[in-house]
């Protein structure tokens, strides 16, 4: 036996585990940087010449390709397999529901004034709506790595 006693095991080991919760800055600022660019998404459509336009949909499949096997290649590394659903985390949820809201509200916001020949205005939103994201993206995986630490994931 180690000597330590079994709940500071157990501490110990959920706090192991939560490490894994958050990703490293690298992932954060290239995060930022693709939120900027899918956000303003109906900003960009404007510029773009019909035949630019066609790469949009491409450019939005590689991130998601790449998006998915950074989190493969993550789990893989790791072996560390944390529940996905963002039910598991009960802390988080409330976090996530108000991300939801923001995304979908900024998100309409931005596509309202490109549709009301507003563009200038809209680029003035982007950098608002974009760090509401980012910082409610942020605080739902900071609850996340609560909830491991506490040991409240269900599975």
């Amino acid at each position: 036996m180690t000597g330590k006693p079994e709940l500071d095991q157990v501490a110990d080991a959920r706090s192991r585990l939560a490490s894994h919760a958050p990703f490293p800055v690298t992932y954060w600022v290239l995060y930022g940087a693709v939120l900027v660019f899918l956000a303003g998404l109906p900003i960009w459509s404007t510029w773009l010449s019909p035949v630019g336009g066609s790469y949009v949909p491409w450019g939005i499949a590689a991130i998601g390709i790449a998006s998915a096997a950074y989190s493969w290649a993550r789990r893989r590394r790791s072996g560390v397999y944390l529940p996905k659903r963002i039910s598991a985390y009960p802390g988080a949820r409330p976090i996530r529901l108000v991300s939801l809201a923001v995304t979908l509200a900024g998100l309409a916001g931005i596509f309202a004034l490109v549709e009301y020949g507003q563009r200038e205005a809209a680029l003035l939103v982007l950098p608002v709506v974009a760090a509401a994201i980012f910082v409610t993206q942020f605080m739902t995986r900071s609850a996340m790595r609560r909830d491991i630490e506490a040991g409240r994931v269900r599975l």
